[in-house]
């Protein structure tokens, strides 16, 4: 099937299926009277504000991804990552299956001239070390008290998700120090084991794969450098919980100013699930769900959450598609790059494809 045909047809049936229940959730006994009243009467310089907060957290995770490419090329330009990481957000927010990663090392790839591979296998370290810094500050939010170790999400209180999730981030973060510790013998045993128990078409493919990931941990056997990935990233999540904040202020809600910090880690995970491009209804949804737990009516937490998720929607999609001008790269570009990516997975796991080298 051609490239350019490809319209992500089960990632957005997928997504409309997820979306649309939880879109009728959020929205249930709410009247759109109300939340326009709470929004009408919101304040709007803390919402100005709140986007400014956003905005800025594009240039951070340049400026992150910058320090975790170092291994590639020893030095890039800020400006090029910055324009690639504002239009990979973008795409994100246009399309459907989390296009904007795929869109984002590509942009890389033109703008700055790393491998294609380096740059997802670092887009990819970036989305653990974002799950992790979440993590810590849900921890940190349940010992201090912030979030009531006995509340319950679905049923299972927040003290045994830490529980598990801490055994379960223990015992990857181990497996991640031995391997950025040890490459050659781990990549030698991943290549022994894949011989033995993968079909051949796969092999190759896997171990490539594996080594890109091991290549991007080369950050954790410097303590300088991943001291600057831990400071960017805690920049970047510091500014999230600061937009969060500068909207409780917008709508007068009585929550502590710590619980934007506990709401931004609970609705980010909570965007795991799949959906819609923008994270329409899944975002309504957990948002609800998460400011529920300090006592806010249904309908002040949806007007949050609707005001919250434009100031997010807007500034990020028009900075990345502003970016993607700068650079003169189309988003036709983006999007046959996307479905090409695409297609060749789906040809390898077929045994369709045709090995080339990567330019």
């Amino acid at each position: 099937m051609p490239a350019q045909r490809r319209r992500f047809g089960w990632p957005t049936i997928i997504g409309l299926l997820v979306t649309i229940p939880l879109l009728w959730w959020a929205l249930r006994g709410i009247h759109f009277a109300q939340v326009w009243e709470r929004f009408r009467d919101s304040a709007k310089l803390p919402l100005a504000a709140t986007m400014v907060a956003v905005g800025l957290t594009l240039p951070a995770r340049a400026a992150r991804w910058r320090v975790l490419l170092r291994e590639e090329l020893a030095w890039l330009p800020f400006a090029s990552l910055y324009h690639a990481t504002a239009a990979g957000f973008a795409v994100n927010n246009l399309l459907p299956a989390r296009a904007g990663e795929v869109a984002r090392a590509y942009a890389a790839r033109r703008l700055t001239g790393v491998r294609f591979s380096a740059a997802v296998t670092t887009i990819a370290l970036s989305r653990v070390l974002d799950g992790v810094t979440l993590f810590a500050i849900l921890v940190f939010a349940t010992l201090v008290g912030w979030l009531p170790s006995e509340f319950t999400i679905l049923n299972v209180s927040v003290g045994r998700i830490i529980l598990v999730a801490s055994v379960v981030f223990a015992v990857f973060f181990a497996l991640a120090l031995g391997a950025a510790t040890f490459p050659h013998p781990v990549l030698q045993l991943t290549a022994w084991i894949s011989a033995r128990t993968l079909p051949q078409r796969w092999v190759t493919g896997f171990n490539e794969g594996v080594k890109g990931i091991i290549d991007s941990l080369a950050v954790m056997r410097d303590p300088q450098q991943l001291a600057q990935v831990a400071l960017w990233s805690a920049v970047i999540w510091g500014l999230g919980g600061l937009s969060f904040f500068l909207a409780f202020l917008a709508f007068d809600l009585s929550v502590p100013w710590h619980a934007a910090f506990t709401l931004q880690t609970l609705i980010n995970f909570g965007l795991v699930i799949p959906s819609t491009p923008g994270f329409v209804g899944v975002f309504e949804a957990v948002t609800r769900a998460s400011l529920s737990i300090y006592g806010v009516d249904g309908a002040s937490a949806v007007s949050y959450a609707v005001a919250y998720h434009f100031c997010l929607y807007a500034p990020v999609t028009l900075m990345g598609l502003w970016s993607l001008n700068r650079t003169r790269i189309r988003m036709a570009e983006v999007q046959e790059e996307v479905d090409e990516r695409f297609s060749t997975a789906v040809r390898r796991l077929t045994g369709q494809y045709e090995r080339v080298v990567e330019p």
